[in-house]
């Protein structure tokens, strides 16, 4: 019984932090109410949640230069030719 209640307090949880999720207003002003209430502890989350972002974004970068892969820097563009009218054609 005591599982089963924690389950449903779980689910419950999750049901409400996804309504919160939907809006950005609702999540605007939960934010708010956190940074208002514990600041301290929202602005470590908040640091230690930038940190592992920015490792993580600094990390996939080198891998993508260092095998080669950086196809959303270099574009191909296909080769066009030159019409008699002295546009391009495609």
């Amino acid at each position: 019984m005591t599982a089963l209640l924690l389950v449903l307090a779980v689910l419950a949880g999750l049901a409400g932090l996804c309504w919160l999720c939907l809006s950005p207003v609702r999540l605007a002003a939960a934010g708010a109410v956190l940074v208002t209430a514990h600041p301290v502890p929202t602005l470590a989350v908040t640091a230690v949640v930038t940190a592992v972002l920015t490792v993580v974004a600094g990390r996939m970068a080198y891998r993508s230069l260092r095998d080669g892969g950086w196809c959303l820097v270099t574009v191909q563009r296909a080769a066009f030719a030159v019409s008699r009218a002295g546009g391009v054609a495609s």
